[in-house]
């Protein structure tokens, strides 16, 4: 597991994010926060699919219901909806999705115009129900949304981090190192890493000790985008157990 100490920046400014941008636009007409909605909107569409078929959907239907539920999402004037009561990105979209199933005429109208909506790929779907959702048979609908969207929220951090040493010629130390990352014992151990890349064994030591710190911060990051102030970002690292449980599958 990750050490507590790793996932706390207390250097790092709270910035202007996508959804504090959503969040600034409130009642107004913004192109811009609208544009920052829908990035977040194709980012985290995984969770509410979790959810939805956690609570018992089919898998066509959660497939059509979560195409149309964006789709509407970002018609339907949402940024009127959007206000700093909701603070995270999340609960705004689970709390939206919540109005959107209590009234069953209008889920009922909104999957049958889903049908020529194309917002997420159907092979993003059917990869999602074939290697994610086998995980979330035991865990309650907000328990699977809360373990999907720590998911998330790790895979970017992680292709990011994975960018990064690409970017410096590093792809095979990542490769060596990355499994290292959730704290658990992989099958090679340091020694075999440090012999594999031609460094001390106190070398390599180091090496994780950095690559942790580098992923919390850019998982750190990630949640930034997703919530309307600072104090909410340590309220989603509350999710450490769900991060943790999940970086171990994420990084393997």
């Amino acid at each position: 597991m990750l050490d507590v100490a790793e996932w706390e920046e207390a250097d790092e400014r709270f910035e202007e994010t996508a959804w504090s941008v959503v969040l600034a636009a409130g009642a107004e007409t913004d192109a811009r926060a609208q544009a920052a909605l829908a990035e977040l909107c194709r980012i985290y569409w995984r969770p509410i699919y979790a959810y939805l078929r956690r609570k018992g959907y089919a898998v066509h239907d959660a497939q059509d219901l979560t195409q149309s539920f964006f789709h509407h999402l970002l018609e339907d004037e949402t940024l009127r909806r959007a206000a700093r009561d909701k603070g995270r990105f999340r609960s705004f979209l689970l709390g939206s999705l919540k109005l959107c199933l209590a009234d069953e005429h209008a889920r009922q109208h909104a999957l049958k115009r889903g049908g020529g909506v194309q917002f997420i790929l159907v092979d993003e779907l059917i990869t999602e129900e074939l290697h994610f959702q086998p995980r979330t048979s035991e865990l309650s609908p907000a328990e699977a949304l809360d373990a999907r969207w720590a998911g998330v929220i790790l895979e970017r951090a992680l292709e990011k981090l994975r960018t990064e040493f690409d970017a410096e010629g590093k792809s095979e130390t990542f490769e060596l190192l990355s499994p290292f990352l959730a704290g658990e014992k992989p099958n090679t151990s340091y020694q075999d890493v440090a012999q594999t890349i031609g460094l001390s064994l106190g070398s390599v030591k180091t090496q994780i000790h950095r690559l942790r710190r580098r992923f919390a911060t850019l998982v750190r990051s990630e949640v930034m985008q997703t919530v309307a102030a600072p104090h909410e970002v340590e309220n989603e690292l509350q999710l450490r157990d769900v991060f943790a449980r999940v970086a171990q599958q994420s990084a393997r």
